[in-house]
């Protein structure tokens, strides 16, 4: 991303158009990107009109970004100092960003963003932006917003390519939700020292939230073609995200391949902490293939599940106590509206941890 950077996919570079760009600086110095202030709307096929009753929801609003990314930087970046000279919700620089905006003012709006943008770029000429950066720890709300622009300018416009899967097969395309994710992090204490593996990442939004939010090594793997090139352009546009943010992206690397074969995959599991398997949808016999990877697994480390790799009423005994499933120690937690998105409704999740003595116990107790 560059200064000259278009906010919307067009190239389209007639003087009409230019003539309803602005440019927002990003707090790494020498970045900036261009906004185009028009808003989508649908077009009602019958009538021929629109309005702001039919707006599209799901389509780009650069207008929407450009707000987001104005307050983040206000909330995130700057000094009070800063911060008491673009005002606020109620007065100043900020109040003048909504107020244009509301009354669809172009030239105000445009008056306020470079007013923003002054200050902005007095704050990187000096370094303090770079040194403020470096001891922020970005919130859950922040790393929402930047992988929001990512998503939209790479899987939004190809969104449609994901729903061609066969349903309830091993393949099934779905995504666990940001809010959820969320939890897995906290739950399983993710930091920059972990080694995080998805496997099945799909378009790669796990991936990218679970580096974004704690700066670790993660890797993901997706066996199906179209969604692992959506996850592949999405580590490149979010990788030049977070050096325009000036924020840690992690060590991140993407493969496409199955999670069965991969050797790459094979050895990183070796030195994972905390490991996704989206296994909602997944058979018996890939279950059970899964779960002979574990066997490698280092002692301690978490595996996240929507089913359980543990049977009902497993108990160790001579028959079982070579099972894989054997050095797992299981425990189960709710989950809640919109926190996946093939269904509405709540559900539940595992997390096993690797954990042999219960089986050393047993042997030798064998052994007497």
């Amino acid at each position: 991303m560059s200064g000259n950077e278009d906010s919307d996919s067009s190239r389209d570079h007639s003087s009409k158009k230019e003539s309803i760009r602005v440019e927002l600086e990003y707090p790494k110095t020498g970045i900036s990107e261009r906004f185009l202030l028009l808003k989508p709307v649908i077009v009602n096929p019958k009538t021929k009109t629109s309005d702001s009753d039919q707006e599209d929801k799901d389509e780009y609003n650069p207008i929407t970004d450009l707000m987001r990314t104005a307050n983040a930087i206000y909330e995130y970046f700057l000094p009070a100092e800063l911060q008491k000279l673009l005002g606020d919700e109620t007065q100043g620089t900020m109040r003048n960003l909504t107020k244009y905006r509301n009354r669809r003012n172009g030239t105000g709006f445009i008056k306020a963003v470079n007013e923003f943008n002054a200050v902005v770029r007095s704050f990187k000429q000096d370094g303090q932006m770079a040194s403020n950066a470096r001891r922020i720890r970005p919130s859950y709300e922040l790393v929402c917003h930047i992988l929001y622009q990512v998503y939209s300018r790479t899987v939004a416009p190809h969104a449609e390519a994901l729903n061609n899967y066969q349903a309830f097969s091993n393949h099934v395309y779905g995504e666990i939700n940001s809010i959820l994710i969320k939890e897995f992090i906290e739950r399983t204490n993710i930091t920059s020292k972990s080694v995080f593996i998805d496997m099945g990442c799909g378009i790669g939004n796990v991936v990218l939230q679970v580096a974004a939010q704690t700066a670790c090594e993660a890797h993901g793997i997706e066996i199906m073609e179209t969604p692992c090139k959506l996850a592949k352009l999405q580590l490149k546009e979010y990788a030049t995200r977070m050096r325009a943010w000036q924020l840690p992206s992690g060590n991140i690397r993407i493969r496409q391949g199955d999670f069965l074969e991969s050797p790459e995959i094979h050895d990183a599991l070796k030195r994972a902490d905390v490991i996704l398997v989206n296994n909602y949808a997944f058979d018996s016999t890939q279950n059970q293939g899964l779960c002979q990877l574990f066997l490698d697994l280092k002692e301690g480390t978490q595996i996240i599940s929507l089913k359980s790799f543990v049977p009902i009423g497993h108990k160790l005994t001579e028959r079982t106590a070579h099972a894989p499933e054997s050095i797992l120690r299981v425990k189960k937690f709710p989950y809640y509206t919109e926190a996946v998105s093939w269904t509405h409704n709540g559900g539940s999740y595992y997390i096993s941890t690797v954990d042999r003595r219960p089986v050393q116990r047993f042997y030798q107790r064998l052994m007497g």
